[in-house]
């Protein structure tokens, strides 16, 4: 029984031709912005999530829609990331660059040790 279900559907699947969907579909019916939106959204030098919130209230869409969109047009700026203290985010190869210079020698390797300690070394030898 499953045999002659498998060797009809096969005979019949493969007699037909695949068909794209969005054949014959205008291009603006996939759209998701019109281009009013987009100009709206271009009016902008960069979008970042507060305006971002702003748009999505005036488009009727999600924030996350509109990040989106702003992304694959290039104009969204990510929020400059901060560390725990507020401070701007510090990389160890940054610190140990500044211990070299400090020390006037290569510190290859010393990346390795704890952020914390590089930090205290830092300003122990800055002082």
């Amino acid at each position: 029984m499953f045999q002659v279900f498998l060797k009809k559907f096969l005979t019949r699947s493969s007699d037909s031709a695949i068909t794209n969907h969005n054949e014959g579909k205008n291009e603006m019916e996939n759209k998701n912005y019109t281009e009013a939106q987009e100009a709206r959204m271009n009016e902008f030098e960069f979008i970042d999530s507060a305006i971002a919130q702003e748009l999505a209230d005036e488009f009727g869409k999600n924030q996350k829609s509109i990040v989106a969109k702003a992304v694959r047009m290039g104009l969204y700026k990510a929020k400059e990331k901060t560390s725990k203290t507020g401070g701007k985010v510090e990389t160890k190869e940054e610190i140990v660059a500044d211990i070299s210079t400090l020390v006037g020698k290569n510190l290859e390797g010393l990346e390795k040790a704890p952020k914390l300690v590089l930090q205290e070394l830092r300003a122990k030898l800055s002082a």
